[in-house]
């Protein structure tokens, strides 16, 4: 009778080894948070340029349209250039309320001194300063 309840200490110590075993410490759990925050960390900087890039496209083909518009309005009012942005709007040749990706409006200029066809048509860029590297133009 010794022998089975011996038996019987032995299955339930290894039964208890086996759970104690499949745990994990926290150094194991530490490492793999930290490999985790550096493939988001790395990721997450990819995302955010791609982002940047994308505003600047966007920025370009606004511009392109806001450009366009005024032709229109050109060809269709005797050459006379509109006053603003607003009168564009007025005139159904652009949508309300557009602006650059950065939430600034439009700068308008008509007649043009870089493009002789028309106006020129620019944003501030990212750094929402006008005159800076950054600009986003209609005539580049």
């Amino acid at each position: 009778m010794n022998a089975n309840n011996n038996s019987r200490q032995d299955a339930g110590l290894r039964r208890l080894q086996r759970k104690r075993d499949r745990g994990f410490t926290l150094l194991e759990i530490m490492v793999v948070l930290a490999i985790i925050g550096l493939i988001v960390g790395s990721v997450g900087v990819m995302v955010f340029n791609r982002f940047k890039k994308a505003q600047v496209s966007t920025a370009k083909t606004r511009v392109t349209q806001v450009a366009n518009a005024v032709t229109q309005y050109m060809l269709d009012n005797s050459n006379n250039c509109p006053r603003s942005l607003d009168e564009l709007v007025a005139q159904k040749y652009l949508q309300k309320g557009m602006k650059d990706p950065w939430g600034k409006d439009f700068i308008l200029r008509c007649p043009g001194t870089n493009d002789t066809d028309g106006a020129d048509v620019s944003s501030a860029g990212p750094d929402k300063a006008e005159g800076t590297a950054d600009d986003v133009k209609s005539w580049e």
